[in-house]
């Protein structure tokens, strides 16, 4: 049983370094057909450069260039061969040639460029390629200009035809005969030969801008053919020193761009100090108001209260030439007896009682009245009833 324990767990370990072993080999396999594939994407753009380059060659004049004792054959891609023959050589160096030659065949037959034939040819299609962007966009502007041009004759043709038509419309309804309803014949002709006269003048006008405009790119022409004469043309050293004072000055734009930036944070900070200063300047002038206002109303309080006072020291004098008036009064007033006063007092008493009385009297008299002036209306009505019936007895007596 321990035999077949340890048999097992050695096979176990086994078949473990054998699947770690599989999986480094995978991992190393796959990191080699990525490198394989990004060669293949790096040989696969340079020969299509090379195909380009060479294509371009092919239709280009071959150049053979011969010197003394040598010659040199150009061929499309840049490279040129040795083509010198140089007469009396050894026996051992036709061997060593063979055997070299014999070497090379058994090797790998493939010719690759070196990295300056890289470099030429990928300056060249660089070239190219810039020199068919500059004709690109140099047809592109032409074409352009071309258009622009095309659409501002058809805009200008436009308008003239709209105030064409617009004018011909105020010829017409000038024109018609208000009583007739018909167009004089006079009138239009008069405005044709008008326009004819305009076309023509205009014509005449644009062709002497025309003669002006070439007169002026002959004479520019002209000129710039005796500037490149006498060598005032800009070369590539112009151009770099140009380049090197731009960018002195770009380095000096930059220096003043961080000074006003400065000076923009340090007038931003001023500013915040401006307005809060301000802002307490403000605050200071509200509460100043408010305190002239509090200061008013303590003046027009301080007006009324001396006002007040004048009033209560006139009111006062007057109350006190009052006062000793009454104390005057006082001293010299002497009070009734006590006896008078009770008589006084009943004989209002007494006045108030009989008053009472007379005044039930009088009710009862008015309602005794108000009884009597209705027996006085029955007693009318009854008369009068009795007469009434006395005249219609009358009245039969009469009739009968």
């Amino acid at each position: 049983m321990a035999e077949a324990r340890s048999s097992f767990s050695g096979s176990s370990s086994e078949q473990h370094g054998a699947g770690t072993t599989d999986d480094a080999d995978d991992l190393e396999l796959q990191q080699r057909l990525e490198k394989i594939e990004r060669e293949i994407l790096q040989l696969t753009f340079e020969n299509t450069v090379f195909e380009m380059n060479l294509e371009r060659k092919k239709a280009e004049p071959i150049t053979v260039s011969t010197n003394v004792g040598t010659s040199q054959a150009t061929t499309p891609a840049g490279s040129s061969q040795d083509l010198s023959v140089v007469g009396g050589t050894s026996r051992s160096e036709r061997l060593n040639r063979k055997r070299s030659k014999s070497r090379s065949t058994q090797g790998d037959f493939r010719i690759q460029l070196t990295l300056e034939q890289k470099l030429d040819i990928v300056n060249s299609e660089l070239e190219q390629m810039k020199n068919e962007k500059n004709r690109r966009e140099t047809t592109n502007e032409k074409k352009t200009d071309q258009l622009e041009s095309d659409l501002e004759w058809v805009d200008t043709e436009i308008n003239d035809f709209d105030s064409a038509v617009v004018d011909f419309k105020k010829t017409k309804e000038t024109s018609t005969d208000v009583r007739t309803k018909q167009l004089v014949g006079e009138k239009i002709e008069r405005y044709f030969n008008e326009r004819i006269k305009a076309r023509e003048s205009l014509t005449n006008k644009l062709r002497d801008r025309s003669s002006g405009l070439k007169r002026q790119i002959v004479r520019l022409e002209i000129q710039l053919k005796q500037k490149e004469e006498t060598g005032e043309t800009l070369h590539e050293v112009d151009f770099n020193q140009l380049k090197i004072e731009n960018k002195q000055f770009l380095d000096k734009i930059d220096d003043k761009n961080i000074e006003l930036i400065l000076l923009k944070r340090q007038v931003g900070r001023a500013t915040q100090l401006l307005n809060r200063y301000k802002d307490d300047l403000h605050r200071q002038n509200k509460e100043l108001a408010d305190t002239s206002q509090r200061i008013e109303k303590q003046i027009n309080l301080y007006d009324h209260a001396e006002h007040d006072m004048v009033g209560a020291h006139a009111e006062h004098t007057r109350v006190t030439g009052i006062h000793c008036h009454l104390a005057e009064q006082t001293e010299n007033y002497r009070v009734p007896e006590v006896l008078d006063y009770v008589k006084k007092k009943a004989l209002l008493y007494n006045l108030q009682r009989d008053c009472e009385v007379w005044e039930r009297k009088v009710e009862i008299a008015a309602m005794a009245l108000q009884q009597s002036k209705q027996q006085w209306q029955s007693l009318q009505r009854t008369a009068q009833y009795q007469n009434s019936a006395g005249n219609w007895n009358n009245e039969q007596l009469q009739a009968r």
